[in-house]
């Protein structure tokens, strides 16, 4: 075969790849600063064993790995990404081959990335690498390529440390070679056997009701409806496959978002996965309940689960045991799910701080007895309360959620062993509850003067709900009544941003589901709030509410209903909100335009003590993103604005940080931003400026805009125009917006560049009709010139921030 074109930006999309193989880890050095820690095991774990055979790559074949090579490619496949969680330290090893074919002898300038440790090989031979893992930001090494006229195997060697949401993720880039290079698979055979495969599943287009293919249908295919599932006894079922060898379409059922494609070419399997958007709905309990009987409703809800799923590898229940406890449910096995939610707890997995909070308000109100109270009593007297204390893990501390989690648990579980020794933390029971309340005295200390760190986050958000509220229910009455005035406020501000029927806010952290306000997790507790909402499982967090003495603020529906013109603060942030019957726009300040107590990052002083909850929050602002928003900035997790007409029909712009939707990236291809944008608004109005810089491999940022969801769409120059009802939004592009057709189809508009300013304007039934609409958004005449928008009376100036924190 000729072979595949790079992509637009010289990315090679076409591999074959073994791996990840996964394998325990340990190191016999300790470090009480657990991010030193883990970038000094990052330093140390690359072995860069010589790779003898750097030229056989064969489909189903095993690589030097003992594991067997597939197929990895499409248009998406720019990042070899096989991202994972890890919930203990591991080492994880991967291979991706390629091959580029050259007319004729030449060196070829290329650009390898990646956030693991790679030896790059050509023709067998060793010519570049990457020393160490990191975990932020991506590596970028210019290697020159000595081809040969012909086929030229490109062998990637790559290993990492496997801790938490890990980046194993490569890709060779071959810039400005787009007319002289092209790429085939190191495996001639499989190579001629996925191209017509992979045309077929490429060529699809998605409808309402139908999967249409234009290129030939493949002798054998079949596809699945089956998506990730909260239960992890129904996510370990068996894929059920539909036969539909050699048909060009097939019908889609109602009621299935997710459908996946798996094409058979000879040993190699090509799958594409489509997400059908105008199938996921928001979610209402009808007849509305009154709030005694919706209570009922979520607790039986969260108990129908048997356990919450964590990536299909093992569940959580300790939220659903709490809910079936309540409600008097007897129909799961409680006893096996103790003991594997204990197993968890000993293993000291990631989260397994969220199991421990769950585990001790378990304990407050029920008892336990014979060998499950003598097993528990040893457990909590051997597990690691925080980071400076004996042992090796990979739990994560220092997020606003985890470090209070911890705080939490140490002061229940020294309340209920008192007189006991804890090991790994070398203190008697009394000692570990006097650390555990100033460190929860130090978190809300915090809280009320600064505000949240993870605010808005319609994931986190839930989860800093129940650790709070047992500070409310275990603590002594000062420190509830204060706990309980930082819950009103977690809520007053969900509640302020609660639109119709969704969430649309920025965020401290998000993830994918923002794509769907509607669904978000933090539904869970506006729904609470007001029965008449859209529920949503909010990973069974509710349950833990089932015992408590809490009490939810009357004044949250009338929030939720406000028509509000404001900005408040929260963190380093400023948070802008326009809530109006017709149409809501919020974003963040990017950057801050006033004067504010910048509270430090203690991380950049020599002199600083880790001991001290500034310090673990100035981790967590290195380790899972800033709150300061400034231009240029690497971001992780935070959403930046949101414009909406309501809970469904709804826009955002983001830089992405991966090249497709598969993986385990944080920021993602929807969530969060590779690099922070310059953000400005005025009213109704929001204009932004995108600068890529050269060492970031994207260089293109998206809207997410679902067609499906509006009543009309216009485009014209570089204009999007949307209309629901009387609400409107206007988008204009200074570079052409072009359609891509993902997971997800009629809901992406792409634009590319290092340097791209884009508006956003909203507007209500003030005006007659779309044409009056789009006339107006015209009238403000937007121009990009020299790093400055203008916009009628906007003005945005790009001025790179110089934010030294975000080095990991």
């Amino acid at each position: 075969m000729a072979g595949w074109r790079l992509d637009r930006e010289g990315f090679v999309t076409h591999y074959m790849v073994s791996g990840p193989k996964v394998t325990e880890y340990t190191s016999d050095v300790r470090d009480k600063n657990q991010l030193r820690y883990e970038a000094y095991l990052r330093s140390v774990i690359a072995n860069h064993e010589p790779v003898t055979d750097a030229v056989r790559v064969v489909s189903g074949e095993n690589s030097r790995l003992g594991m067997p090579w597939s197929f990895r490619g499409g248009a998406d496949t720019a990042f070899v990404n096989l991202s994972d969680f890890y919930s203990l330290m591991r080492r994880v090893q991967f291979d991706a081959a390629t091959a580029v074919i050259a007319p004729h002898d030449m060196e070829a300038k290329a650009v390898l990335w990646s956030y693991a440790a790679v030896d790059l090989y050509c023709n067998g031979e060793k010519v570049g690498c990457i020393d160490s893992p990191v975990y932020k930001p991506i590596h970028r090494k210019e290697i020159t390529l000595p081809l040969k006229a012909g086929r030229n195997v490109l062998y990637l060697a790559c290993e990492t440390l496997g801790v938490r949401d890990t980046r194993s993720v490569v890709s060779l880039q071959l810039p400005g070679m787009n007319d002289v290079l092209s790429v085939t698979l190191p495996d001639e055979d499989c190579a001629r056997a996925v191209a017509p495969a992979l045309a077929f599943v490429q060529s699809a287009e998605l409808t309402e009701k139908q999967l249409i293919f234009t290129a030939p249908a493949p002798d054998k295919w079949d596809y699945t409806y089956r998506k990730p599932h909260v239960d992890i006894a129904k996510a370990k079922l068996p894929t059920q496959w539909i036969s539909a060898d050699g048909q060009q379409q097939i019908d889609l059922e109602d009621g299935h978002s997710i459908v996946t494609v798996r094409v058979q070419a000879g040993p190699a399997v090509v799958t594409r996965r489509f997400e059908r958007t105008e199938q996921i709905l928001p979610k209402y309990v009808t007849p509305t309940p009154t709030a005694e009987e919706n209570l009922e409703i979520i607790y039986n809800r969260i108990g129908e689960v048997e356990s919450l799923s964590r990536g299909e590898k093992f569940g959580f229940p300790i939220s659903q045991m709490l809910a079936r406890k309540h409600t008097g449910d007897t129909s799961k096995d409680e006893k096996r799910l103790f003991d594997e939610m204990l197993d968890l707890i000993e293993s000291r997995v990631d989260c397994s701080d969220f199991l421990m909070c769950g585990l001790t308000r378990y304990l407050h109100h029920y008892e336990v007895e014979g060998e499950l109270k003598e097993r528990i009593r040893k457990i909590l007297l051997g597990y690691r309360y925080w980071m400076d204390q004996d042992g090796f893990d990979g739990m994560c501390f220092w997020s606003e959620n985890h470090c209070l989690m911890f705080y939490a648990s140490a002061m229940a579980a020294g309340e209920l062993y008192p007189d006991d020794h804890f090991e790994l933390a070398d203190m008697s029971g009394r000692e570990l509850y006097a650390w555990g309340r100033g460190k929860v005295i130090d978190w809300l200390d915090d809280v009320e003067k600064y505000g949240f760190e993870e605010f808005l986050s319609t994931v986190y958000m839930c989860v800093t709900f129940a650790a709070i509220i047992n500070v409310i229910d275990f603590s002594e009455p000062e420190i509830s009544e204060r706990a309980a005035r930082v819950t009103d406020r977690l809520l007053e501000m969900l509640s302020l941003h609660t639109y119709k029927s969704g969430i649309v806010a920025p965020q401290g952290r998000v993830y994918r589901g923002v794509l769907y306000p509607f669904a978000q997790g933090a539904m869970a507790l506006m729904n609470l709030i007001d029965p008449r909402l859209p529920y949503e499982y909010g990973e069974g967090w509710l349950g833990f509410y089932a015992t408590s003495k809490y009490k939810i603020p009357e004044h949250l529906v009338a929030l939720m209903e406000q028509e509000i013109s404001t900005s408040y603060t929260t963190g380093n942030s400023r948070i802008i909100l326009e809530k109006h019957p017709d149409w809501l726009l919020t974003s963040v300040a990017s950057p801050r335009d006033d004067e504010f107590d910048h509270w430090e990052n203690e991380t950049l002083r020599e002199d600083a003590d880790p001991s001290t909850h500034s310090f673990v929050k100035s981790y967590n602002e290195c380790f899972h993103g800033t709150t300061c928003f400034e231009p240029g900035t690497y971001g992780y997790q935070q959403h930046m604005w949101h414009a909406a007409l309501d809970g469904e029909a709804a826009v955002f712009v983001n830089h992405p940080g991966s090249t497709s939707e598969g993986g385990d990236m944080r920021p993602g291809y929807w969530h969060g931003n590779g690099v922070m944008p310059a953000l400005r608004q005025e009213g109704n109005v929001l204009g932004m400026i995108y600068r890529i810089p050269e060492n970031f491999p994207l260089h293109y940022i998206h809207l997410y805009a679902p067609e499906c969801r509006f009543d009309e769409v216009v485009r014209t120059d570089n204009w999007l125009f949307l209309r629901k009802g009387t609400g409107y939004i206007g988008f204009w592009s200074s570079v052409e917006m072009e359609s891509w057709n993902g997971m997800n189809f009629h809901c992406e508009q792409r634009m590319y560049g290092d340097d791209i300013a884009c508006l956003c304007v909203c507007g209500g039934r003030a005006h007659q009709d779309m044409q009056a609409f789009m006339d107006s958004c015209r009238a403000v005449s937007p121009v990009y010139e020299g790093g400055v928008l203008k916009a009628g009376n906007l003005k945005v100036d790009y001025v790179p921030g110089n934010d030294r924190t975000q080095y990991l």
